[in-house]
């Protein structure tokens, strides 16, 4: 069937980007979003002389050290912008977070990295160095939604390939699919959840006693109840994978001990990867993202931090073991080879609260918000010798960028895709320079399919429920109104069309490079299962 196309709204626009998008894939080279190829038009020459400088310093790097730079990627759910990093936001907030405070004074504050708002987005943006929507991967995976990341995908451990060795342990949420799972996405080893901490908390006794599961144990079930099939009962929660072999099922609580036994059972893992890996030819990859919130903590009492909250209270623990992790760099002669990122995923979660301590803070918001509560989040890089103590950069930095950042700082620039559009921006020159040497002013904030508000610079234009003509267009300068409460419109006419300019671009090129349908499919193919 022939359907008539539509009308452009823009067609200027949509003739400039279309002449940016043929001359993209003349180059032959990595298809940014367009926005960075206006960027790299106005500054490419002094980017290229930058680059040749930071190539040096890399070079005398690796000949130091006879390797690449080893790469720790730590990420965990659902934090607070503003409780970590300074004892003085410690005890404005009640948390405690010693080790990751030390990190900031002796390593570099990110005041503006954006997350995606939930947490298979997240996670998705980091491992691929694109936006969720364009491989489907838009919302939360739960059990058992019999959807993953397709294969077509390429993580950062398939760019790294075999110049690292690569490994992934604890919260993945990427899904069920055979394609999905970590060892199949090009991680030498994983131990890996398909979905998020929660399954492996609320299907539990434990909370349905606490109120927290409602339904879920069979003498809750409608006593009408006629399909016994409804609920997820075969669910599957965690697996062990090694790259060319099925996966095992290695963990599905049944109760909340179990989920903390598996939990303790990683975290010995990811110390036991550094160990193994510390003396090695090849640098590696270690992905940790622990599954943090724990709605059941292991302490009874007393409590840890003032604030005394699921989210304090697991941030200290995880605080504890990030400290081992630094120590145990120092104590195997590999800290000032090691690169070390601390991110939360997005915001906290409102709904819980206020186990989440969500708060109002310095931004509205919190997950699943395209507000900046929900999308500006806490995060850290540390790297001894090599970036300047105490740094706090102001530049724009998303969560993407780290995929090609540690595919630039792996010497494997050469294996990103050429053939699809790649969010993430090198920020190389932000972790060796510091401040102002950024390479991105820009963020494209989906909720789901729907690109839902835009930041350029200082200022944010919300498009989700904006009214058409003059009124209720959603104009903020986030520097004056970083809680987004004041819209103006007169002041940002020059914007309009700007950021009308900006969304046009956008969709033209999502027309020329379209996004990949998530997997779907029968779960659990290629896993070993437990006996029951």
């Amino acid at each position: 069937m022939n359907k008539e196309k539509p009308k452009m709204k823009y067609p200027f626009v949509v003739f400039l980007a279309g002449m940016l998008l043929a001359q993209l894939a003349n180059a032959k080279d990595i298809i940014h979003d367009s926005e960075f190829q206006l960027l790299q038009e106005q500054h490419g020459d002094k980017w290229a002389a930058e680059d040749k400088d930071i190539e040096k310093k890399l070079d005398a790097l690796r000949k130091k050290h006879g390797k690449r730079p080893n790469i720790i990627h730590i990420m965990w759910d659902d934090m607070k912008y503003g409780a970590i990093g300074h004892k003085m936001l410690n005890n404005v907030t009640g948390y405690r977070s010693p080790n990751i405070n030390k990190i900031a004074a002796n390593g570099m504050t990110f005041s503006r990295m954006y997350s995606e708002p939930s947490c298979t987005p997240t996670r998705v943006a980091a491992a691929t160095g694109r936006q969720p929507v364009r491989s489907g991967m838009i919302v939360p995976i739960f059990p058992i939604h019999r959807m993953g990341l397709p294969g077509s995908e390429v993580t950062i451990a398939e760019v790294l390939g075999d110049d690292y060795n690569t490994g992934f342990f604890e919260k993945s949420h990427f899904g069920d699919q055979e394609e999905s799972y970590l060892h199949n996405q090009g991680y030498d080893e994983a131990i890996f959840t398909l979905y998020n901490q929660f399954a492996g908390q609320m299907f539990t006794p434990e909370a349905e006693a606490a109120g927290m599961t409602i339904g879920w144990q069979k003498d809750e079930w409608d006593r009408f109840a006629l399909d016994q099939k409804f609920r997820p009962t075969e669910w599957l929660w965690a697996v062990e994978g090694f790259e060319g072999q099925e996966g095992k099922e290695v963990a599905t609580p049944v109760n909340v001990s179990e989920y903390h036994d598996f939990n303790k059972m990683a975290y010995a893992r990811v110390k036991d990867f550094i160990r193994k890996h510390a003396d090695d030819d090849k640098p590696f990859l270690l992905d940790w993202w622990p599954n943090v919130l724990e709605m059941f903590s292991e302490d009874i009492s007393p409590k840890q931090t003032p604030n005394g909250t699921a989210s304090s209270e697991g941030l200290y623990k995880l605080d504890k073991q990030i400290g081992e992790i630094v120590a145990l760099t120092e104590e195997l002669g590999i800290a000032d080879n090691t690169l070390i990122v601390l991110m939360a995923d997005n915001g906290p979660m409102a709904e819980i609260w206020p186990e989440t301590f969500h708060n109002p803070g310095i931004f509205r918001g919190g997950k699943n918000d395209f507000l900046e509560g929900g999308v500006r989040v806490p995060a850290f890089a540390y790297w001894p010798g090599v970036i300047e103590k105490g740094a706090v950069v102001h530049d724009i930095v998303h969560v993407s960028d780290l995929f090609t950042t540690f595919a630039r700082l792996g010497g494997k620039m050469g294996a990103v895709p050429t053939d699809r559009v790649i969010d993430g921006i090198d920020q190389v020159a932000l972790l060796l320079e510091g401040e102002s040497h950024g390479r991105r002013d820009h963020v494209f904030i989906y909720q789901g399919p729907v690109l839902s508000a835009v930041v350029k610079q200082q200022y944010k234009r919300h498009f989700a429920g904006a009214a058409p003509g003059l009124v209720g267009k959603g104009f903020f300068d986030l520097d004056k109104d970083p809680r987004e409460e004041h819209p103006l419109m007169a002041e940002f006419l020059w914007a309009w069309p700007a950021f009308d300019d900006m969304k046009a671009r956008h969709e033209a090129q999502i027309k020329e490079y379209p996004h990949t349908p998530v997997a779907r499919g029968e779960p659990y193919k290629g896993i070993e299962r437990l006996k029951k």
